[in-house]
């Protein structure tokens, strides 16, 4: 049950992104949900902070960097822009990405299978992002929301990687509070863009979206997931991550009203079958992710 909340929960994020930057700039977005969850998780980092040496320190920034802005800027940015249901589609395409970093900067041996699957979620994520520019006048700011949100993805496929050392060494629940933790720090940097006067002017829906994001899919969705993980080990419980994309296309039609036409739920199907060609070719199946922010 707890990692069905958890997937509920960031399959929500895109939606209540969505619903979010209409009110507020990307940026008080962006520090007001790091810090809110750095504050949360901040009892499961300790511990972990302490014991850091300096190889691991350099790791966990860069995690921190690449999870908490490299990954959340881009697609709060991206979903000015974007329908929440096609962001969630193109999220979908995250284990792809970790595949082919892993191929490029680890060396990583990749099955034939594996090289299948990933060549039909890019032609899904192609189909879904490229005719964006040829629907008109908002064609190319759709096209830049897409590819801001596969920035994003991109980002946090290299989070993966650089936190998975740091997983093994501390645990994936306490790398990942100390990843969130370091990852807010900078964002600390940017608390000039929030304006006192634009807050209290956020009407009460906005607060619970800026709230669901920083208490429900940054802190309560990662803790609920590494006690499904510890339960019923990462591979059972990474199928549940296919439902993911399913959950933002329906919470994109019921609270925001989008619609959702068949041809985009045919390429999300084709996407979600791509990665899992592609994740079921590695073993253990598709590899569970430790979100810093979905």
């Amino acid at each position: 049950m707890g990692g069905l909340t958890a997937v509920v929960m960031w399959g929500l994020a895109p939606v209540a992104t969505r619903g979010l930057v209409g009110h507020l700039a990307p940026l008080p977005v962006l520090v007001l949900r790091t810090c809110l969850a750095a504050l949360i998780l901040l009892p499961w980092a300790v511990p972990v902070l302490r014991r850091l040496d300096r190889r691991h320190a350099v790791r966990l920034a860069a995690a921190g960097l690449l999870g908490m802005i490299g990954y959340t800027l881009p697609v709060t940015v991206g979903l000015q822009w974007l329908p929440a249901s096609t962001a969630g589609l193109l999220l979908a395409s995250e284990p792809v990405w970790v595949m082919l970093i892993g191929r490029v900067f680890l060396a990583e041996r990749l099955p034939a299978r594996a090289w299948a699957g990933s060549a039909i979620a890019m032609a899904g994520i192609a189909l879904l992002a490229g005719p964006a520019a040829l629907t008109g006048a908002g064609g190319l700011r759709a096209l830049g929301g897409a590819g801001l949100v596969l920035a994003g993805t991109l980002a946090f496929a290299g989070y993966t990687i650089v936190l998975r050392p740091l997983s093994g060494a501390y645990g994936a629940l306490g790398a990942t509070a100390a990843s969130t933790v370091m990852g807010a720090i900078p964002c600390l940097a940017l608390a000039g863009t929030i304006s006192v006067p634009a807050l209290t002017r956020l009407a009460a829906p906005a607060w619970g979206e800026l709230a669901f994001l920083a208490v429900g899919s940054s802190a309560a969705g990662m803790i609920l997931w590494n006690l499904a993980v510890a339960v019923a080990g990462s591979a059972r419980a990474s199928l549940l991550l296919y439902l993911e994309p399913v959950v933002s296309v329906g919470g994109a039609a019921l609270f925001l009203g989008e619609h959702v036409t068949l041809a985009k739920i045919a390429v999300g199907l084709l996407i979600l079958f791509g990665v899992a060609v592609a994740a079921t070719a590695r073993p253990g199946r598709p590899a569970s992710r430790e979100h810093p922010s979905s």
